[in-house]
């Protein structure tokens, strides 16, 4: 029979305690350098989570169903399938491609989700925003599991303490490239060749992410301004030199799309995040990622609760039950991406731990993004002025295509 009942104001989840499975993997301590990483090789780890015998309870009847606003491809589908029917409760999904249409979604939909899922900085602007709470604070007591997450993420400058955030997945931002087709390994995020020759080659196979704000920062971090702080004349100017750069050297934006391109050789060289190289890397031996130099952005996916969800307790525990240090390593090994549970490392795949996805920066050279406030609206104009000059007009140099291709037959025709 399925539980009902309106959950807001439901009492504290009681811990209960659940046996995990032996499992002999040790925990690799992740590097801090700026070197890049090989791929994560091809082997699938066991699904960790179905050796639990025994799972969290809820102290209260959860809701009939849960509605999540989240990225695409974190999720593994099948521990979502399996907390719907242990949980009998239906979890309805959808899904955007970057933060500027999360925001949209629920600025037109603020009543429709009882979990979204942004990225660091815009859990910073709601955060901020005095003039309607937008969230709900974090109930320690239903989400136990929220004291696994590293402790570096409880003094983060966009969410302090973590009062209303649960950090889910972080990832570095990096310059992913195919180590075959490129003379020198690039270090910054202009995607610009060392000669005239190469950057003719490469025409149409860079890309950049069709993010405002994460492209736009990158690439004002090129230029020695500030991304948290720019002039709006700063910005005009940056702008101006990447749509100069689109057009000259063939980039192309794109978001969820991007880490197929780079596994099928249509893009050799892109502005990427370190979980997407993971995947990339994972299908196509000849993908590298590089850490810039000088900055180093870092983001933070997190789960947050908007205020007006009526499901608030059920969707605590669900967060509670992503939490679990085996659910956390099966959705890193799922997704490739970092997940934010200390307890967890254990419990993910040797070959991810020491790729591309846990490649840190050093403390000192990180950077957050900040939220823009007005500025961001700023940024969102100048970004309709790139993606209008974003295609290339010329068509792409096909030897770097069969040339790619052919060094994957062979290596396939080895194993």
């Amino acid at each position: 029979m399925r539980k009902t009942g309106v959950d807001s104001a439901a009492p504290p989840v009681a811990r209960r305690p659940w046996l995990g499975a032996t499992i002999g993997m040790l925990a690799i301590l992740f590097a801090s350098s700026c070197g890049y990483r090989e791929p994560t090789g091809q082997r699938v780890p066991p699904p960790i989570w179905t050796q639990l015998t025994e799972f969290p309870v809820p102290t209260v009847p959860l809701s009939e169903k849960l509605r999540l606003l989240i990225w695409r491809d974190y999720l593994d589908p099948k521990i979502l399938a399996f907390f719907e029917e242990h949980y009998n409760t239906k979890l309805e999904i959808v899904y955007f491609e970057n933060n500027a249409e999360l925001k949209e979604i629920f600025r037109k939909q603020p009543n429709d989700f009882d979990l979204l899922m942004p990225s660091d900085y815009v859990v910073e602007g709601y955060v901020k925003d005095k003039e309607r709470p937008l969230l709900a604070p974090i109930r320690r007591e239903n989400v136990p599991n929220l004291g696994r997450v590293k402790q570096i993420l409880f003094r983060s400058p966009y969410d302090p303490e973590l009062v209303y955030s649960v950090p889910m997945f972080h990832s570095c931002l990096g310059i992913t490239f195919n180590i075959k087709q490129l003379q020198h390994i690039p270090r910054n995020f202009t995607l610009r060749a060392a000669s005239d020759e190469e950057n003719m080659l490469l025409f149409g196979y860079r890309a950049l992410l069709d993010e405002p704000r994460v492209s736009l920062s990158a690439a004002l971090i090129d230029d020695g301004i500030d991304p948290n702080a720019p002039s709006p004349e700063a910005l005009t100017a940056t702008a101006n030199r990447l749509i100069k750069d689109v057009r000259s050297l063939g980039i192309s934006l794109m978001a969820s799309t991007l880490p197929e391109k780079m596994i099928s050789n249509e893009i050799m060289l892109a502005v990427n995040w370190s979980g997407a190289a993971a995947v990339a890397a994972q299908k196509n031996p000849n993908i590298r990622f590089v850490l810039p130099q000088g900055r180093k952005f870092v983001q933070v996916d997190s789960f947050v609760i908007p205020a007006t969800s009526k499901r608030r307790y059920s969707a605590e525990f669900f967060l509670n039950f992503l939490l679990i240090p085996e659910i956390s390593g099966a959705l890193t090994n799922y997704s490739l991406y970092a997940n934010s549970n200390n307890d967890s490392t254990q419990f993910v795949s040797r070959e991810i731990l020491q790729g591309p996805a846990y490649m840190e920066p050093p403390f000192g050279s990180r950077i957050f993004f900040a939220d823009l406030g007005k500025l961001e609206a700023d940024f969102e104009r100048e970004w309709i002025r790139i993606k209008q000059a974003s295609a290339p007009a010329k068509a792409k140099i096909p030897s770097l295509l069969k040339s790619a291709e052919e060094e994957l037959r062979k290596r396939d025709m080895a194993h």
